[in-house]
């Protein structure tokens, strides 16, 4: 049986982390263990951690504050090199108690050599767990063209392979968009993602989420027009596809190595935009979301 190792961030999360913790614990897959980084919690999180020490699968680390993507890519660079799986997760969801042996049984189904992501859907819920929708499948599936673009890998989701684990060590970045999109980037480029329609995980929706799904075609187009005002102007995704080149471009197969030079250098000029914009070549997963991306490769905010 494959070993999985749980990787947890927490901070400040001591509203929920007993109930996550607890759906960890009882999931039906027995061969895991429980990797802990506190990200310099202020509140109770930590007296709440300590109460979990005595399990022998469970190890708890202090550190100091490096925000959400910084302290997962620490959490990579401190997992066990001799387990198989490693399975991302969130402070404040609550874990069906099938998810990782779901998860598991799909990695088992490609070769251990090839860079394996698995990802899902979620049950959202209210801070009561309250089920108040379900996040959305993306229509076109996952790919190197998509993830260039938009990130569809919910975190707390994914599950990756040894391979993976290899390959995300080749060097960490400064900095990321966030660490599951950086994921999703990584293994589209070199191995397989998989997406699973049939969620596993129940989650929670509350006033302090990080990153959150918003429910409702109004609350979901408000909170995207929010984002693009507030980084209207800083082309963060061609940013993050210059770092991703600088890391992993000379290992990229010619196919992707010209998808991504295209992404990066046709459009640096309003001519280069246009043509690239009406390509067609990158995209995202509903038909609106593309509109937008096209007019946003056209102004040169992407």
């Amino acid at each position: 049986m494959k070993k999985v190792q749980v990787l947890l961030s927490t901070f400040n999360g001591e509203k929920f982390l007993a109930a996550l913790m607890d759906s960890l614990l009882q999931q039906d897959y027995p061969n895991i263990e429980i990797l802990v980084r506190d990200d310099g919690s202020e509140d109770g999180t930590l007296s709440i951690l300590s109460q979990y020490a005595s399990f022998g699968n469970v190890s708890i680390f202090e550190g100091r504050n490096l925000g959400v993507p910084k302290s997962y890519f620490k959490l990579i660079q401190m997992s066990s090199p001799s387990v198989d799986c490693y399975a991302f997760c969130d402070q404040d969801d609550i874990w069906e108690k099938d998810k990782i042996s779901r998860a598991v049984g799909f990695l088992e189904q490609l070769p251990q050599a090839t860079p394996s992501l698995y990802c899902s859907s979620v049950v959202l819920v209210d801070e009561d767990l309250n089920v108040i929708g379900r996040s959305q499948i993306p229509r076109r599936g996952p790919s190197f063209e998509n993830a260039l673009v938009q990130n569809i890998t919910t975190g707390c989701t994914i599950v990756i392979n040894k391979a993976s684990r290899q390959l995300l060590l080749r060097k960490i970045p400064e900095t990321a968009r966030m660490h599951d999109w950086w994921i999703y980037l990584v293994i589209s480029a070199f191995g397989k993602v998989i997406y699973d329609a049939e969620p596993r995980i129940l989650y929670r929706q509350h006033s302090s989420n990080v990153i959150g799904v918003k429910v409702g075609t109004i609350a979901k187009w408000a909170a995207r027009i929010q984002r693009f005002l507030k980084t209207s102007r800083l082309p963060l995704v061609t940013k993050q596809a210059e770092r991703f080149r600088k890391i992993y471009g000379p290992s990229l197969t010619l196919e992707k190595k010209a998808i991504l030079d295209r992404f990066i250098d046709s459009r640096k000029s309003f001519t280069g935009r246009l043509g690239y914009a009406f390509s067609g070549e990158v995209y995202r997963q509903t038909t609106i979301d593309n509109i937008i991306l096209r007019l946003l490769i056209i102004m040169d905010r992407v």
